[in-house]
């Protein structure tokens, strides 16, 4: 077994820097809410688990990257800025640096099902391309040979005599690299490096995890530092194998694969046979190596080592739902032992902790961490930490009985590191993986979280998003309804229907399509669709497995309109069962779909559907309005267009000409898209660079102009030179920006070099694109409908101390009359900041057609911009903040 971890005592109280505050700063750490039902809410708990990252995220993109408020960039002076600060200090050690990387990216490969259901797989590429883009910065090829590696960042003892935010640190001086060993280093480098192509696909990564597996086998010496150290280097280099060979088949690696040897120690920084063994046993069937997964049982809080007991605990739980997946494994033994950790299950000494911060109310709060902790000292027990340090993990129990006190000074117990959280991000998703239990939380509800438009869940397929039109509210049997109609592309569904006749027939499951689908704050939504067969109404019966007591959700149809009737605060019944009631309208479409939104996923399940000609069978009653819509809309027919060079008289946009960026598509991946102004041309031709092996690519052309139009354009050959250009022919009737999306290749596979706008119709590469015509909402991962639709003007004053803002913005027909008071409350507050928010994340409900009574009205929305740069985003919701804050002074800001 290799050395255990080492921590240093150095913690200095003469080094007071931390009352220079970093960015965002709030008084005290705000307080957290919490369901019931948090014990067993994996999704929260995956969600959670990734702010960690955000937190000891180090370099000049940390402001860009990092989704905290209360993070800025720092040791920006680094020979090579990036990566991660390691635990509660800022020191970079390359060990645990590479292997938390390849960690986390084995959870992603293993559970990326999970990180997508709940819409975290845009901020774990963020976490990962972070990673991934230091260590390629960190590593200095010479052609395809690796002349030398950066491997340390700081000097540990200097570092930890500094007890204060890290951008106000400085200067922290030694680089340390090598250019003739650390195996152990550059192997997790390389696995890292080549676990994140496997799941992203960048061809850099991949090119750079060869150079450094063949550097590592090339100098196989390894490296110890006063607080890592390190013996053997052959479970690190098998490990890099693994993924190498899992990334390129290539038979090359597969020795190193078959050599790796019997694991007798959790897979953790300074040992990772196991990890390595286990996916041995995948690649080639013989998991007779792994042989520490016997050890994975008992119902007793699995103790392994003092120092960081639930940073282990969390990496065996991770283990064994991973082998799991394979039949070798017990996913309830993990599901047990998250509940030490999460606070649902007492000790040996009979007391119960919460190690996860911010996940409950009665969670530790105060964590060894000194960005978090704004105070100048780690002797500092008694003062509560100023910014809530979401989703550490804790040490924890420093002995098997339970040990544990939530104290700053404890260096032990109340460490936090990047290795701590990698195997208990692996654990929350592998229990999300396989129990599917829990929702996210709104990201307004988190303290000290930024968001952003991928915040929310992957969406499955490619339909337009629908559009409330009118909503109508009826109190009717105890309960509320509403019943909205919006437009809404037709939607294909198929339905088995076995022996049902219209007049008192029991539809079970097996006689509909009961399926599940992810739901607009993120969740799993249960429905059941069924043909309505000539009956007058429906009765829909539920059974509720978890402690909710009410029941919500929603019955619609397609009768060349959506027609949707919501059901909510529908009581649950003493032997937990409910039945809603459905008054079939005499306009039904084919089908009816059943829709419960909540409790989600396995927290209830439909039973059957009645249907009955006559009167309602159920005591929980129902009733609908009416309300009318726009025709539906359709699909136009298929044209051709041609692609040519410029020529004189046509304009071509860089991309600082444009708003080029990136935003989660509906098939979860990262999409490129650049958004641009027409100016009168007729025409415009997209100019690609594929960095990928891909062959075509697909996307799409979209204009805004009182309905979304969109041209798809698919199989669109890649040039033996990586290059593509796909024609767009402007429609007359154009909005004031054209969006041109890649959907395919994702992220880093394709780069949007330029837009050439021309004046008449192009010429040359035929592509086939169909074009359709729907009618949708802002959302939160389409930038146009809310950054390009308005003019503005604005005139600021600017005081020394925070005023009421006197700008004055026109939006349409609307004028701001407070800049930020987004709720038309007469002040501005953090309250503005979450309507903002709710509506540029929920736009069905809170957007300017929203269907909850609270929605952002369109006063508020004009009221809303609070940047000078036009459109309402998520940075407008900062910049309330910041405002409340006193950061900035006056409204709008360009901060």
């Amino acid at each position: 077994m290799k050395f255990r971890k080492l921590k240093s005592m150095l913690v200095s109280s003469a080094v007071a820097l931390s009352s220079l505050a970093a960015p965002f700063t709030a008084a005290v750490s705000p307080s957290l809410t919490a369901n019931a039902a948090d014990g067993d809410n994996y999704a929260k708990l995956l969600q959670y688990s990734l702010y960690f990252y955000d937190a000891n995220m180090c370099g000049d993109q940390v402001e860009t990257n990092s989704r905290l408020t209360w993070r800025g960039n720092c040791h920006t002076s680094d020979e090579v800025p990036g990566g991660y600060h390691d635990a509660g200090d800022h020191a970079m050690f390359g060990q645990p640096q590479g292997y938390s990387a390849s960690t986390l990216g084995w959870a992603y490969y293993e559970f990326k099902d999970a990180f997508e259901a709940t819409g975290q797989s845009a901020h774990y590429k963020t976490i990962a391309d972070h990673f991934a883009k230091f260590f390629r910065d960190a590593t200095v090829l010479n052609g395809d040979s690796v002349s030398k590696v950066l491997i340390e960042k700081g000097e540990g003892g200097i570092d930890h005599s500094y007890w204060g935010p890290p951008e106000q640190q400085g200067n922290r001086g030694r680089m340390l690299w090598t250019s003739d060993g650390a195996a152990n280093i550059t192997a997790e480098y390389a696995a890292a490096l080549a676990a994140n192509y496997v799941n992203f696909g960048n061809p850099d990564d991949l090119k750079y995890a060869k150079a450094l597996y063949n550097f590592a086998k090339q100098h196989q010496g390894s490296y110890s530092c006063e607080f890592y150290g390190n013996e053997s280097t052959a479970d690190e280099i098998g490990w890099a194998a693994c993924w190498l060979y899992l990334a390129t088949k290539d038979s090359a690696y597969k020795s190193d694969v078959d050599a790796i040897g019997t694991a007798y120690w959790v897979h953790c920084w300074e040992n990772v046979s196991l990890g390595a063994a286990m996916l041995k046993g995948e690649i080639t069937g013989d998991w007779g190596a792994a042989n520490y997964l016997g050890e994975l049982s008992g119902d007793g809080y699995k103790f392994i080592d003092s120092w960081g007991s639930a940073r282990h605990n969390a990496t065996a739980q991770m283990c064994a739902l991973v082998a799991a997946k394979y039949n070798k494994g017990n996913a309830d033994w993990a599901k047990g032992q998250m509940q030490y950790l999460t606070g649902d299950k007492a000790f040996a000494n009979g007391q119960t902790h919460c190690l996860v911060v911010g996940f409950k109310p009665d969670a530790s709060s105060k964590p060894h961490h000194r960005a978090a902790s704004g105070t100048d000292t780690a002797e500092s027990d008694g003062t509560p930490s100023k910014y809530v340090l979401v989703g550490a993990l804790c040490g924890g129990p420093t002995d098997a009985n339970g040990t544990y006190q939530d104290l700053r000074s404890d260096y032990k117990a109340n460490e936090v590191a990047i290795d701590y959280n990698a195997g208990f991000v692996g654990a929350a998703a592998g229990l999300y993986y396989h129990y599917k239990t829990g929702t996210a939380d709104p990201v307004s509800a988190i303290p000290g979280v930024k968001g952003g438009s991928t915040d929310g869940p992957a969406q499955g397929g490619t339909t337009t998003p629908a559009v409330t039109t009118t909503t109508t509210t009826v109190n009717g049997g105890g309960n509320t309804t509403t019943t909205t109609t919006t437009t809404k592309p037709s939607v294909t569904t198929t339905t088995t229907i076995s022996g049902s006749t219209s007049g008192g027939k029991t539809l079970l499951p097996a006689d509909m399509t009961v399926d599940t689908e992810e739901g607009d704050d993120g969740g799993i939504n249960n429905y059941a669709e069924f043909k309505p067969q000539g009956a007058k109404k429906a009765t829909l019966y539920l059974k509720v497995n978890s402690n909710d007591t009410e029941v919500s959700g929603a019955f619609g149809t397609w009768n060349g309109k959506w027609v949707q009737e919501d059901f909510t605060g529908v009581k649950v019944g003493v032997d937990k069962t409910v039945a809603i009631d459905y008054d079939i309208p005499s306009d039904v479409g084919q089908t009816v779909k059943a829709m419960v939104f909540w409790p989600h996923g396995n927290g209830v399940t439909i039973e059957k559907v009645v249907l009955d000609g006559g009167s309602s069978t159920s005591g929980n009653t129902t009733t609908r309005g009416t309300t009318t819509t726009a025709p539906k809309t359709t699909q136009g027919n298929t044209t051709t267009t041609t692609k040519g060079g410029t020529s004189s008289g046509d304009t071509v946009l860089l991309p600082a000409d444009m708003t080029v960026d990136t935003e989660e598509g509906d098939d979860g991946g990262i999409n490129n898209y650049a958004e641009f102004k027409p100016q009168g041309a007729k025409s415009a031709t997209l100019y690609l660079k594929v960095n990928s092996n891909d062959t075509e690519v697909s996307g799409a052309f979209g204009t805004w102009n009182g309905k979304w139009v969109q041209e798809d354009f698919t199989g669109v050959k890649v040039g033996s030179d990586k290059t593509v250009s796909i024609d767009y022919t402007i429609p007359s009737d154009v909005g004031q920006t054209v969006k041109a999306m890649v959907f395919w290749p994702h992220g880093n596979g394709v780069t949007i070099e330029k837009v050439v706008l021309h004046g008449a119709g192009s010429s040359s590469n035929t592509t086939t694109k169909a074009t359709t015509t729907t009618t949708r909402t802002t959302t939160t991962t389409t930038k146009t409908t809310t950054t390009t639709t308005k003019a503005t003007t604005t005139t600021t004053t600017t005081t020394k101390a925070p005023t009421t803002p006197t700008t004055t913005t026109t939006q349409g027909t609307k004028t701001a009359t407070l800049v930020g008071d987004a709720n038309c409350d007469g002040k501005v507050s953090v309250a503005d900041a979450v309507m903002i928010m709710q509506a540029l994340a929920n736009p069905s409900a809170y957007g300017l057609q929203g269907s909850n009574p609270n929605h952002i009205t369109e006063q508020g929305w004009a009221n809303a911009d609070c940047q000078s740069s036009p459109g309402v985003t998520n940075k407008d919701a900062l910049a309330v903040q910041m405002y409340t804050l006193g950061l900035v002074t006056s409204l709008p800001t360009d901060k």
